[in-house]
């Protein structure tokens, strides 16, 4: 944390948890099915409650999981995306193992770049189309979105800044003294023939690449990589898997090769679920929220460490499946008819099709339980009481708390009383586990005050993003962009 907003946040935090109130709420906090710690010592306690929940996902699975979610807005831009990397990474490391030349890339960077090239594409205006069939936005702003949401939310910081060349000379990128030239020649390159090899179905045949295209190519980025990706050998190996879609899952275990830290994972993370608003503002404050509440429930319950985090990572990706539903449905102010209730309802089994396989069995059912009721009547499985686990109930309650005390669009955050009031009567008529209900009511307002003091450890500036596009939007040229860019450095 170096940022005195960061810090002061943690400050708070800080204080908050170590106040006599906070403590004295979380006393009476044992559940039936679970042991209640022997040492209620004040030392343990603290330590209890200062301890700050971690995703138990890795970058692999982060951005595994974002090329599905990104999959359900729009599948064009994601595939090619997806195509563009593969082929990268292959003639990466065949350069590599060839020692054909010297890169001045790193290839986790190279991952991440060249899977995420076309995010801007997921904004509005680019993703719809006016009444001529085309994307309202110009192409030279999409790629301005992509640079700034890259560089403002992940760990590639600069390096987004090649995505700015994917129409300009590579030699002139070098005498603007950009060091990442490399990678817009190799993705952009790539990009390039994965739109021509994609007119026929991902059959190589030499018509496809006339002269003039290879011409165009070698002017824009560097030959190097137009050459390598056509020698006989490689060519042949790309193509194979592309027509066969195996390239789709190898560039799973490429991403899941990734090798960063927990800090840049978790930029990833905040990431994937800023890019949630693409499709529904609300969910993503829903999501933040849910997780947080699931956590200080956790905490009442007196989970492990461990637990504790897999409930927060439960949380994190219960309602991905959103991602699936129309917006309309989503961010509809009214009340919605059954045959779009049903369609809602969907986003549990999408959301499971998305992450299951990608992260462990365990928390695929913390996250796709979230509206099973225990006495079965809940949804899309049915599932009983006996069947679901603390963390599950846990992640079900948090659900509701949160969907009752966040204003919506359909309606207004309600207030203390009638939330209880409503979780009350879904505890009596076997919906909700009366035990961890019980403890929720008695720490309700440390549960949203801790909430909110969490809160900013999930938040993005999306606000810089917007702030530097509509900055840099006018400009026109390349050189004048790179001049503003880095006037400040």
């Amino acid at each position: 944390m170096q940022h005195n907003e960061e810090r002061f946040e943690i400050e708070a935090l800080l204080n908050e948890l170590t106040s006599e109130e906070s403590l004295e709420a979380q006393k009476d906090t044992s559940i039936g099915e679970l042991e209640p710690i022997e040492d209620g010592s004040l030392e343990i306690e603290i330590q209890r409650q200062l301890y700050i929940p971690k995703c138990t996902l890795t970058a692999g699975q982060i951005v595994n999981l974002l090329r599905r979610m990104l999959r359900e807005i729009n599948p064009v831009y994601i595939d090619l995306a997806e195509k563009t990397a593969f082929c990268a990474i292959k003639v990466y490391d065949y350069a590599i193992l060839k020692n054909r030349m010297s890169l001045n890339i790193d290839r986790d960077a190279l991952i991440l770049l060249s899977v995420l090239f076309t995010i801007g594409c997921y904004k509005d205006e680019f993703n719809i189309k006016g009444a001529d069939g085309k994307p309202k936005g110009q192409v030279k702003d999409m790629f301005l979105y992509s640079y700034l949401y890259l560089k403002h939310l992940t760990p590639l910081k600069d390096i987004s800044e090649a995505i700015l060349f994917y129409n300009y000379e590579w030699k002139k990128a070098k005498e603007l003294k950009s060091p990442y030239a490399e990678y817009a020649s190799l993705i952009f390159t790539c990009m390039r023939i994965c739109v021509q090899l994609r007119k026929n179905h991902y059959v190589y045949t030499k018509r496809l690449f006339p002269q003039e295209f290879m011409d165009k190519c070698r002017q824009l980025y560097d030959p190097i990589f137009i050459d390598i990706f056509f020698e006989p050998e490689l060519c042949e190996t790309i193509t194979k898997d592309l027509q066969n879609n195996n390239s789709f899952y190898l560039l799973d275990e490429y991403c899941n090769a990734l090798t960063l830290d927990y800090e840049e994972t978790f930029a990833l993370l905040k990431m994937m679920i800023c890019s949630v608003d693409f499709v529904s503002t609300s969910t993503v404050t829903h999501i933040i929220s849910t997780a947080f509440h699931a956590v200080e429930i956790a905490k009442l319950e007196k989970l492990s460490e461990t637990d504790v985090d897999e409930v927060f990572t439960g949380a994190l990706l219960h309602d991905l499946g959103k991602m699936a539903i129309d917006v309309n449905i989503l961010e509809s102010s009214g009340q919605l008819t059954d045959e779009q209730m049903e369609i809602m309802r969907g986003h549990v089994k999408k959301g499971d099709e998305m992450y299951r396989g990608i992260v462990g069995n365990k928390l695929a059912d913390i996250a796709s339980r979230h509206h099973e009721n225990l006495d079965g009547s809940g949804y899309p499985y049915g599932i009983k009481g006996a069947e679901l686990t603390p963390q599950q109930r846990i992640l079900s309650i948090a659900d509701v708390f949160s969907a009752l005390t966040d204003a919506r669009t359909y309606k207004p955050s309600f207030y203390k009383e009638k939330t209880l009031s409503i979780m009350a009567e879904m505890a009596e008529n076997h919906k909700l586990d009366p035990l961890i209900l019980k403890h929720v009511s008695k720490s309700y307002d440390t549960i949203k005050n801790h909430t909110e003091i969490r809160r900013p450890m999930l938040s993005v500036n999306l606000g810089n993003v917007i702030h530097d596009y509509m900055k840099l939007q006018e400009i026109q040229s390349i050189p004048e962009l790179f001049k503003e860019i880095h006037r400040e450095e």
